[in-house]
């Protein structure tokens, strides 16, 4: 009778070792494909949340949404609200996921867009880790704040340069190469949210005052004017560094002329000076 030979110890182990290698193979393309797709969800965020922006402003004689999120003005026409409780108060202390979710259906632009994972990238873990509770943050997005839509003197170090703030989407000339929404890397641990909006003033000197994002392979994706999103790889070394926190933020970069990085997002910031921008 015929009988079925058993694999040896030996045809075993060279199984084990070209499954080892195929998979050794195939992790980086599998990784890689899970990144594009990661980053692919990512932009078509960008592209609802300025549609969802766009068409707030339409409705409203085209004055743009409060880009600045604090917790002192909870009846503003703000974009997203801090964390609130389910009677609408803001939570000081330690706020749940339902919280942060709760904030964004809220605020002014939900309307437009009817679906809170819009306003997550799914590349941003924060709310997942180990950190505590009040430094998950859920929402990745952020407005330069220079599209506060805010009243004049709601910031010194800006009030001279106010008057170039855009109030109406009207006003945002070169829509294709101006950015409504950024990817934000915040840090701050004294708020349970991403308060205000994203800080940046080239007009003052090279520094990055606030963290941009790396959750795309050191790259961060941006929501532009006309509707198209971009991803952006940054280019130097200190940059990603200061972003996740290697480096202090107030770091000085180098030159405008040498900072790609820098230059990259100065160039293409939604302000009015066009005469104070890079050459």
């Amino acid at each position: 009778m015929f009988r079925k030979r058993a694999f040896t110890l030996i045809e075993l182990l060279v199984v084990i070792a070209v499954i080892a290698i195929l998979m050794a193979i195939l992790m980086p393309a599998l990784k890689a494909a899970k990144e594009l797709a990661r980053g692919s969800n990512c932009l078509a965020n960008q592209r609802s949340l300025v549609l969802a922006y766009t068409m707030y402003a339409d409705d409203n004689d085209s004055r743009i949404v409060r880009g600045h999120v604090d917790m002192a003005n909870l009846d503003s026409p703000m974009w997203v609200l801090p964390p609130i409780d389910a009677g609408g108060a803001y939570i000081s202390g330690t706020p749940l996921l339902a919280d942060r979710v709760r904030g964004i259906k809220r605020g002014a632009m939900y309307p437009y867009i009817n679906n809170h994972q819009m306003y997550h990238c799914p590349g941003d873990n924060r709310y997942q880790t180990g950190a505590p509770e009040h430094q998950r943050m859920y929402r990745s997005y952020i407005i330069p704040d220079v599209l506060s839509a805010a009243r004049k003197g709601f910031h010194s170090w800006t009030e001279a340069r106010y008057r170039y703030f855009p109030k109406k989407l009207t006003e945002i000339t070169h829509a294709s190469k101006k950015y409504l929404f950024v990817e934000s890397e915040f840090q701050n641990p004294n708020f349970n949210y991403d308060h205000g909006g994203w800080s940046f003033a080239p007009w003052i000197d090279t520094r990055w005052v606030d963290a941009l994002a790396t959750f795309h392979s050191k790259s961060a994706t941006f929501g532009f004017a006309d509707g198209h999103a971009e991803k952006y790889k940054w280019v130097h070394s200190e940059t990603w560094r200061i972003f996740i926190g290697d480096l202090p933020i107030s770091t000085l970069q180098p030159d405008a002329g040498v900072n790609a990085d820098w230059r990259w997002c100065w160039e293409r910031f939604p302000y009015l000076h066009e005469t104070e921008r890079p050459r």
